[in-house]
């Protein structure tokens, strides 16, 4: 048993590099779409909440698997979780880059979306089971490459084009995917471990997952449609941009802000409220661009979606980290970011494709819905306290 600990340990100090690799890959795979909506609907002869549902299918089988990947890393570790995600992506994406239809393309996107549980949902449980100590700075460092991949999938969809960059997500995960179930393969099993107890600890903080998951969701896939609304020239182009900045901003933001708020501790609460203040006021700036109420400048603009990306996923990262604290023991930290992926994604499966084509058909109720489902956020984290109790090492 001694020896199995001290495995764990001296893995845990190397899992969390291709661990954040792989999280790059699985971010741009996903939304390399993002500028590609109008391209994607005429290629594959699909209507926009079509190609919207394709790029929140992950929300889907978040809200689907994210409790069961909870379960399932609590019981046997991480180890067998990581490689199935890597499978499920590789077999996913390599079927969407062979599609020719829209049935074919839907398909690829569910195996692929499948992987999202079991890499991201038990996080809480992956950092501690494999022996990252630092969780607060190991949340922000995952989070934050899942972000970045983003970006560069959104920034590098609007100059490749469908076919290429469908196909660089695949070398990408193949190259990732193979370095983290290498390592993952060596995980050592957890069943006669004591996990403690694995009670699932609802938090407050859910409902900032909810609002910051789907948002930005929501104004990475809705961007380009709006601007081409608007007739701004290079919409795909200016579209994929923005979105790339979002998601840059969110990297920066979990990163920076994961490493702030583990020297700070519990005086991180603060910095919780502000982030949350500050990511509803750019919001609403960024809603009033994308609906023509504020003039177009692009300057303003994308400094707007950059700033937006580092104060709601520093925001987001905070709370799903508070979640994790809450929680009793190191298999039941895994269940309570679970159910943080739960609540998130429930918002990633249905606002965008609900909400997000308000912004081109009734663009002031779209902002009026959006800074409203943000508000209740802050509020949140205006009057609630964040998880105070680190789990106990299982």
């Amino acid at each position: 048993m001694s020896q199995a600990v001290s495995n764990e340990g001296e893995l845990g100090g190397r899992i969390l590099a291709p661990y954040g690799a792989f999280a790059f890959t699985l971010g741009f795979g996903w939304f390399v779409l993002a500028p590609l909506v109008p391209s994607e609907m005429a290629r594959l002869a699909a209507p926009l909440w079509a190609i919207l549902l394709l790029i929140s299918l992950y929300g889907y089988a978040m809200v689907a698997g994210a409790l069961p990947a909870g379960y399932y890393v609590s019981r046997r570790g991480p180890g067998p979780a990581l490689v199935l995600s890597a499978v499920l992506t590789f077999a996913g994406l390599t079927l969407r880059a062979l599609a020719t239809s829209y049935d074919v393309f839907l398909a690829g996107q569910i195996v692929a979306a499948l992987a999202y549980p079991f890499l991201i949902a038990p996080i809480g449980s992956v950092l501690r089971m494999s022996g990252v100590k630092a969780t607060k700075t190991g949340t922000g460092v995952v989070i934050g490459t899942l972000f970045l991949g983003m970006a560069f999938g959104a920034l590098a969809g609007g100059h490749l084009g469908s076919s290429s960059g469908l196909w660089v997500a695949v070398v990408l995960n193949v190259l990732a995917g193979g370095w983290l179930a290498l390592l993952a393969v060596r995980q050592p099993p957890h069943r006669d471990r004591a996990l403690g107890p694995l009670t699932l600890a609802v938090h407050p903080r859910w409902i900032v997952g909810f609002v910051v998951a789907s948002t930005s969701v929501m104004f990475g896939s809705i961007a380009t449609a709006a601007l081409a609304h608007l007739h701004v020239p290079l919409a795909a182009v200016i579209g994929g941009n923005l979105t790339a900045l979002t998601f840059l901003g969110s990297a920066v933001g979990a990163a920076a802000f994961g490493w702030i708020a583990q020297r700070m501790d519990q005086a991180s609460d603060g910095l919780e409220r502000g982030l949350g203040v500050a990511a509803l006021a750019l919001t609403l700036i960024a809603a009033a661009f994308l609906i023509g109420a504020i003039p177009m400048a692009a300057g303003g603009l994308s400094l707007t979606f950059l700033l937006l990306g580092i104060a709601g996923n520093a925001w987001y990262t905070l709370a799903l980290e508070d979640s994790a604290r809450a929680a009793v023991s190191a298999g039941a930290a895994g269940l309570a970011t679970a159910g943080y992926s739960l609540a998130s994604n429930v918002g990633v499966a249905l606002i965008p494709v609900l909400l997000g084509p308000l912004a081109i058909s009734a663009g002031g109720v779209w902002m009026a819905v959006t800074g409203a489902l943000v508000a209740l956020g802050a509020a949140v984290t205006l009057f609630t306290r964040g998880g105070t109790a680190e789990p106990a090492a299982a």
